[in-house]
């Protein structure tokens, strides 16, 4: 991911759907931010939070679509 990731912001694209790290664990991902507190994108982990995989994807869009102005919730 965070390869992805950065080869799109260099390509100038407006970045969005970091997700909170909290929860997982790792001992390194290169998909972190320089805080090293978010994740750059939505990490699915389905051997461990298969359970959580389909709750985590409708917070995940509707976070995006904020993100973008798509989706407002006021």
């Amino acid at each position: 991911m965070g390869y992805l990731w950065q080869k799109l912001k260099d390509q100038g694209a407006i970045m969005v759907g970091t997700w909170p790290n909290q929860g997982y664990s790792f001992t390194h991902s290169k998909a972190l931010n320089a805080e090293k507190s978010m994740f750059l994108g939505l990490p699915l982990d389905d051997e461990n939070q298969f359970d959580q995989t389909d709750s985590k994807i409708q917070v995940w869009t509707k976070k995006i679509l904020t993100e973008f102005g798509i989706l407002n919730f006021e």
